[in-house]
């Protein structure tokens, strides 16, 4: 029997009462995936009794940030999408997912599809190439979503061939149970490293 539990609205809600009964039950407001995991993490952490630890643990994370950003060219210039294809069409991941709370951070600027905050992803068809391309981008890629493919299917494919940051080999692939089913603070410290891997650090 376990201690605790923790959970958020959205996927425990209805069944509070019965978590209730088995343990102290303690659940989000979201789910995270629209950029608010560090309240989330806050709020796991006090009732875990480790508020402390917890903001130690983000402050690490900030001191993370702004080593990036300081090692990044002018990133509010550098123009940044986050694609996940699925079942041959693009989901575009937004200013307010939670991998874009941490490109926001950095300082990197996001193209106009990807702008919103109202919304965690949104569902273009193949014909709106303009609206995905960047100078790069991330490809969320899972071997465990039918239907995702890798970098090379991606590249290789004429319609997608054709983005400004494909012929640039400014393509970058990120796992999908980081970039967006993380939703922590260790998904988020990856998350800048795959940054500063893929960009580069400034000369």
């Amino acid at each position: 029997m376990p201690d605790l539990i923790l959970s958020s609205k959205p996927g425990s809600e209805k069944l509070y009462d019965q978590l209730s009964q088995i343990a102290p039950t303690v659940l989000a407001t979201n789910s995270g995936r629209s950029g608010d995991w560090p309240d989330h993490f806050r709020l796991y952490a006090e009732a875990l009794g480790k508020a402390e630890q917890a903001e130690l643990l983000l402050q690490d994370y900030q001191a993370q940030v702004t080593q990036l950003r300081q090692k990044l060219t002018q990133p509010e210039m550098t123009k940044i999408s986050v694609i996940s294809p699925f079942e041959g069409q693009p989901w575009t991941y937004t200013a307010g997912s939670f991998p874009g709370s941490v490109l926001q951070a950095v300082g990197l600027s996001r193209n106009a599809a990807q702008t919103s905050t109202n919304r965690y992803a949104t569902r273009l068809s193949k014909e709106a190439l303009d609206k995905i391309d960047g100078d790069y981008i991330f490809l969320v890629y899972s071997d465990y979503v039918p239907g995702s493919f890798n970098k090379e299917a991606f590249i290789s494919d004429p319609i997608w061939s054709r983005l400004d940051a494909v012929q640039q080999d400014n393509v970058c692939e990120v796992p999908n149970e980081t970039w967006i089913a993380g939703r922590s603070i260790l998904a988020a410290s990856e998350i800048l490293t795959d940054i500063e891997q893929c960009l580069g650090p400034a000369e």
